[in-house]
């Protein structure tokens, strides 16, 4: 999936509320788990990297590169 298309679906899955811009109260990093990237939907393979974000008791997983787009797109939001 291209960036422009996770940058999209980031911004519905904020939009909606499926994600949140809170800050995350803990990130773990480790190899993938074949779990569902949050951002992209695509699975996380073995030799991807995988975080694990938790934001108000709510846990996360996502693609190294899907969490530094959605922390991106949270930044203007954040500023306010």
């Amino acid at each position: 999936m291209d960036e422009a298309t996770i940058r999209a679906r980031i911004r519905s899955l904020l939009e909606t509320g499926e994600i949140p811009c809170e800050t995350p109260e803990m990130t773990w990093a480790s190899k993938g788990t074949g779990g569902h990237c949050i951002a992209c939907a695509q699975a996380i393979a073995a030799h991807e990297v995988e975080f694990e974000v938790e934001v108000s008791g709510q846990s996360y997983r996502v693609h190294r590169h899907c969490y530094i787009i959605w922390q991106e797109e949270c930044e203007p939001i954040r500023k306010g």
